[in-house]
């Protein structure tokens, strides 16, 4: 089984998107923060890293520049930071695609 950690600080976006992805037969992980999703990947083999820019404790660029520098996890940031900035900022730290948010 797959396992997938969302970092995310929207509480509703938690739920629903993790709900749906354990339907599709993911293990899902969730974390709120900068700090907290770093020690998430310390702890544990993720196959996917779906990742916010507006973070509690940080940003999702620091988050993703720390896991590549270290690990081959795909990360895919889902955020409502759609400008273009933030979207070439997220693929040249080495994120695989950018997605904004609201999405369905």
């Amino acid at each position: 089984m797959s396992k997938i950690l969302l970092v995310e600080d929207d509480r509703d976006i938690i739920e629903n998107l993790s709900a749906l992805l354990r339907l599709e037969g993911f293990q899902v992980r969730s974390e709120e923060g900068q700090k907290e999703a770093l020690e998430a990947v310390e702890e544990e083999n993720f196959d996917l890293l779906l990742l916010d820019v507006s973070l509690r404790n940080g940003n999702g660029f620091s988050v993703c520049s720390a896991v590549k520098a270290v690990s081959d996890i795909p990360v895919i940031f889902l955020t409502a930071s759609g400008d273009e900035f933030s979207v070439v900022t997220g693929l040249e730290l080495g994120a695989e695609d950018y997605v904004s948010k609201p999405f369905r």
